[in-house]
């Protein structure tokens, strides 16, 4: 008996993944980071896209990992999605990724809260030559929602707006998911506020709630995957 437990070989940094690396911890995360860019063949998003920015905030800071970005593009493909949307743009770099997976004549409806990003998403979907992919809508997803059309259906949904509403974005979509589509929502472990007792911020408590809630939806096919801070995929079988 080795006393090893599931909790200890979840994660590929943690000891019982790692006792045979030769470096030490300070270089592991940069280490283990290149390698799944070089095998997995992925650019840095400012070689794969002419970006314009914002000095809000630093790309890495708020924008999705590459790593993320490739995983949401494999499943695009892999369930053939044609019909996509995106709640919370920043500056466009996921909506463009998944422009990108789609097949000709499929669609990325994105809602942007702030004009200031979606005014940026605008140009760099123009620069980028996906502006006829890409439909942008800029306001309130709570209030943008229920407009779109009652018979368009989405076959992939995207949910990275605000973490309060997480759970209220789920239960007003749940409609609008195609029959074995796909919701994937982002930042569901909010810095590590969801594994507290009672979370201490309003972010958290509102991912917390949307974890407890897709708890409870049988109707999908649930894995919460631990990348970067923490992905949530549901697919309605």
């Amino acid at each position: 008996m080795t006393g090893i437990s599931f909790a200890d070989k979840l994660l590929p940094d943690q000891p019982e993944h790692t006792n045979l690396f030769a470096g030490d911890n300070g270089t592991l995360h940069g280490r283990l980071y290149q390698t799944i860019l070089d095998a997995s063949g992925i650019k840095s998003p400012l070689e794969e896209f002419e970006l314009t920015l914002t000095e809000k905030f630093t790309l890495a800071e708020m924008a999705s990992n590459p790593v993320n970005l490739r995983l949401l593009q494999l499943l695009i493909r892999m369930i053939g999605a044609r019909q996509i949307l995106e709640i919370g743009a920043f500056v466009g770099l996921s909506t463009m990724a998944m422009a990108k997976a789609l097949p000709p004549g499929g669609k990325v409806t994105s809602i942007e809260k702030f004009d200031h990003f979606a005014e940026i998403c605008r140009t760099n979907f123009k620069r980028n030559g996906l502006d006829d992919t890409i439909r942008l809508l800029q306001g309130d997803a709570m209030d943008l929602i229920p407009q779109l059309p009652k018979e368009q259906s989405f076959d992939f949904i995207f949910i990275d707006g605000n973490k309060e509403c997480y759970r209220e974005y789920f239960e007003s979509l749940e409609s609008r998911l195609a029959p074995r589509g796909l919701i994937v929502v982002d930042d569901v472990f909010f810095h590590g506020d969801v594994l507290n007792a009672t979370p201490r911020t309003a972010k958290g408590k509102g991912a917390y709630e949307f974890l407890q809630r897709a708890a409870q939806a049988s109707a999908y096919q649930r894995l919460l995957l631990p990348v970067s801070n923490g992905m949530m995929l549901m697919f309605k079988s």
